[in-house]
């Protein structure tokens, strides 16, 4: 049989294990670092020929409820994919589900995201399956991860229950070459178990991408005879072999992230290291010098490893090198800066509910406060009305929210604020896609994951069929403009209606209009009139946009400038920055 290799990222890896093991139902809501698996099943089914229904659905939960619907009474093989925190929006169906006996045969990938670097939060998925007695696995590569999947859906299938696979961002995201089967042909063997060593003293358990570098770890340190590796694969339900491997050890270090979910499972405490103990740290990625330095300090001594000395020419080549900290920043050019600097500007102490997506980022600006779970900036935004309103006080809110999470988690939120006439203003920074995981499509814009058009939702008739009065749609380019209609509907908040004040901000990302025509402003020469105040420098925290401070001015990266043209308002020199002062209301100290 011919077999084709090709190299994948580990997503891919799972959508192709889910398509060769016969995937007939595929539903997801995008979340790094889950967002292209399901684009890599489109890519594979169209590839091969095949009939499988895939969609993006509006929220993780909809997205498990299709895939349960279609696996439990429907008799399909059926998958969904969310990250971490996604699957605490699908827990809910996922808890009473996991209870069902299934016609058909269902896999939840859900990509945890270790540190966390691109989450709120990071959770451990293997501990909520392990508490409700869910299978679930652990791939250590992407290669693995293609078996796992694989292996995963003709399990539950056969079983009739559900299976969770996890996967973290460095298994997700790694690239490497798999083998590519016809649908049903792939041979899966999964490895579990001792991989390395046996009977010695110390025993070292770990799984996922932790297990990887343990594997690399032990090699490079020379001590494959000094220790025995077991590697898990199916956290739960652990297997009888771990107990007995546990058992015949003197001393057994358990190495996952990020909970203590085998670590538990296995108990024996007298004998095991980790977290519990403090050997492996609390909390965070397990990264390749973590886990070298903790085997460095447990091996040390023994004759035939090698002693660990750090090579240190790299940080010694780079001490000498001044660099300048760049946390993540709106790109140039974003029209959330704009429409940011605009609320900003009128109540510079204004409370600013923010919520989850790329427009988080307006923290830097001073234009979000808070950052809690998707649709958080609605239902916050309705509590610090009440708090203050009880007290006689109508103080401006103004909460931020893409228009993605506003399909996702806002409609059942701006209703109740509607019901229970709760003022504030509702600022929903429409950019036509969901760009900080990849630029998917929203529900607004009709497109499929299959790039069919369909029909499409508005925004603005959603929030109008809501009950909402005051309703309206800026380009947030236009800077005056956003300005007043921020102020109107601050005014309109103190008349008789009692309801929320909605604006858009609409204007389509810069990354998904490359290669269009640009209605830009004019090309950005502010450094001729620059006196040095830096007003533009903090307000907008633009990338393009430095302080050259030889020159005292500062300085446009033409390289990247979009010529936006937002700065001219942040700049009390230019006429368009003088012109906005009157708009401008005088600060006050933020009640927190």
């Amino acid at each position: 049989m011919d077999i084709e290799r090709e190299v994948v990222i580990g997503n891919q890896a799972m959508a192709r294990g889910l398509v060769e093991a016969g995937l007939e139902i595929a539903a997801a809501y995008p979340g790094t670092p889950s967002s292209e698996i399901l684009p890599g099943v489109v890519y594979f089914k169209n590839r091969e020929g095949l009939k499988i229904h895939t969609e993006w659905s509006s929220n993780e939960l909809c997205a498990f409820e299709v895939a349960f619907g279609a696996a439990a009474y429907g008799g399909a093989r059926a998958a969904c994919f969310m990250k971490q925190v996604g699957l605490n929006v699908a827990f809910p169906a996922l808890l009473k589900a996991r209870e069902k006996a299934l016609e058909g045969g269902l896999v939840i990938v859900s990509c945890d995201d270790p540190g966390p670097q691109s989450s709120q939060t990071e959770q451990d998925t293997r501990l909520l399956a392990a508490l409700y007695g869910i299978p679930v696995f652990d791939p250590a590569s992407p290669e693995e991860a293609a078996d796992v999947a694989y292996h995963a859906l003709n399990w539950s299938f056969k079983n009739k229950v559900p299976v969770i696979i996890r996967s973290t961002h460095r298994v997700s995201h790694a690239r490497q070459s798999i083998d590519l089967y016809k649908p049903g042909a792939r041979n899966v063997t999964l490895r579990e178990g001792v991989c390395a060593g046996q009977g010695r003293e110390l025993g070292i358990v770990a799984s996922g991408m932790s297990y990887s570098l343990v594997s690399d770890v032990i090699e490079e340190l020379g001590a494959a005879d000094d220790v025995s590796l077991y590697k898990v694969l199916r956290v739960y339900p652990p297997s009888e072999d771990l107990s007995e491997f546990v058992e015949s050890m003197e001393k057994v270090l358990v190495v996952e992230e990020t909970d203590m979910v085998i670590e538990s499972l296995i108990g024996m405490r007298h004998k095991v290291m980790g977290r519990a103990d403090g050997t492996v740290p609390s909390s965070g990625e397990i990264t390749y010098d973590i886990v070298r330095d903790m085997l460095s300090r447990i091996l040390q001594g023994r004759d035939k490893v090698k002693p660990f000395i750090p090579d240190r020419s790299i940080e010694a080549a780079l001490s000498d090198i001044a660099v300048t900290p760049r946390p993540p920043k709106l790109c140039p050019g974003c029209p959330h800066r704009a429409a940011f600097f605009a609320m900003q500007h009128i109540w510079p102490d204004a409370i600013f509910p923010g919520d989850i997506g790329c427009y988080t980022l307006g923290i830097s600006q001073g234009s979000v406060d808070t950052c809690l779970d998707m649709g958080a900036g609605v239902t916050l935004a309705e509590g610090f009305y009440d708090a203050f309103y009880q007290d006689g006080k109508l103080v401006p809110i103004l909460a931020s929210v893409g228009d993605s999470t506003f399909l996702h988690a806002c409609l059942a939120p701006l209703y109740d604020a509607v019901r229970n006439r709760k003022r504030f203003i509702l600022v929903v920074m429409d950019n036509s896609t969901t760009a900080m995981t990849g630029m998917q499509p929203t529900p607004q814009t009709g497109v499929t994951i299959d790039g069919v058009a369909t029909r499409g939702v508005a925004i603005e008739n959603i929030a109008a069929g809501l009950g909402v009065k005051y309703l309206k749609i800026v380009d947030p380019y236009d800077v005056p403009l956003t300005i007043k209609t921020l102020r109107d509907a601050f005014q309109y908040l103190q008349g008789d209606d009692m309801l929320p004040a909605v604006v858009i901000t609409r204007r389509e990302c810069l990354l998904l209009s490359k290669g269009k025509e640009q209605n830009a402003a004019y090309p950005v020469r502010l450094v001729e009139g620059c006196i040095g105040c830096k007003s533009c420098f903090g307000t907008l925290d633009c990338p393009a946009i430095s302080f050259d401070a030889g020159a005292k001015k500062i300085r446009i990266d033409d390289s990247i400038c979009t010529n936006c043209g937002i700065c001219y308002y942040a700049c009390p020199v230019q006429p368009e920055g003088k012109n906005l002062k009157q708009y401008k209301e005088p600060g006050r100290a933020k009640q927190k």
